[in-house]
């Protein structure tokens, strides 16, 4: 403690110029609350609620992310924690972006603290290296493959899917977890009926029409 009081913020002593050469901020983290080890549940909220903002290529660097973190459920379950480092290196955003992050997660989490309660645990713990560890991951891989491809729209619901499921893991909700699940049901259905739809409306006709459906 006597150490920490005694260092020198060299931030502080920069010019005014030095300061404009830098550039903008790079945000990693979310202040000094992430000292403490963060839940795979609340990685997987990081790393689905901005798949939702109009930011190029976030659907690309989430989706991997997320493949990533499906291989650290089953090797950890849903219990694993995260440290400080590894989840600040993984969303670096502008001050902008940030900003708009955290006002969205803080309103999710004050969503989850009064819906989300511990019910139906055994649906909400994920052994290390079991089936239902292994089925989640294979569910997360899904919804981060889904997210990265470029359908549209189609990064909404599986961002949905595994927000909801990172509230079951953190709160041990298993309600909130089958909820994922029917939202993840849906997100797989969205590019079979957004193809039909397209085929129907769009691709149908104008196969009638160049007279080769004839």
């Amino acid at each position: 403690m006597k150490k920490r009081a005694t260092e020198v913020n060299h931030d502080d002593m920069r010019t005014p110029g030095e300061t404009a050469s830098r550039g903008p901020d790079i945000v990693t983290d979310t202040g000094p609350e992430t000292e403490a080890p963060h839940s795979i549940g609340s990685l997987l909220i990081l790393l689905s609620v901005p798949c939702v903002l109009p930011v190029p290529g976030i659907g690309n660097v989430m989706g991997l992310a997320l493949m990533g973190v499906a291989l650290l459920i089953w090797r950890s379950g849903g219990a694993g924690v995260i440290g400080r480092p590894a989840l600040a290196r993984t969303v670096a955003l502008d001050k902008t972006r940030a900003a708009q992050l955290l006002r969205w997660m803080g309103r999710l989490e004050q969503l989850s603290s009064r819906w989300c309660r511990p019910r139906l645990q055994r649906l909400a713990l994920l052994p290390a290296r079991s089936w239902q560890a292994a089925a989640m991951a294979a569910l997360v891989a899904t919804m981060g493959v889904e997210i990265f491809l470029p359908i549209p729209l189609g990064n909404v619901l599986p961002a949905a899917s595994l927000t909801l499921l990172g509230m079951a893991l953190k709160h041990r909700d298993g309600l909130a977890a089958l909820w994922s699940l029917a939202l993840a049901a849906t997100a797989l259905a969205y590019p079979f009926v957004l193809g039909a739809g397209a085929w129907l409306w769009i691709m149908g006709p104008l196969w009638q029409a160049s007279g080769l459906g004839a």
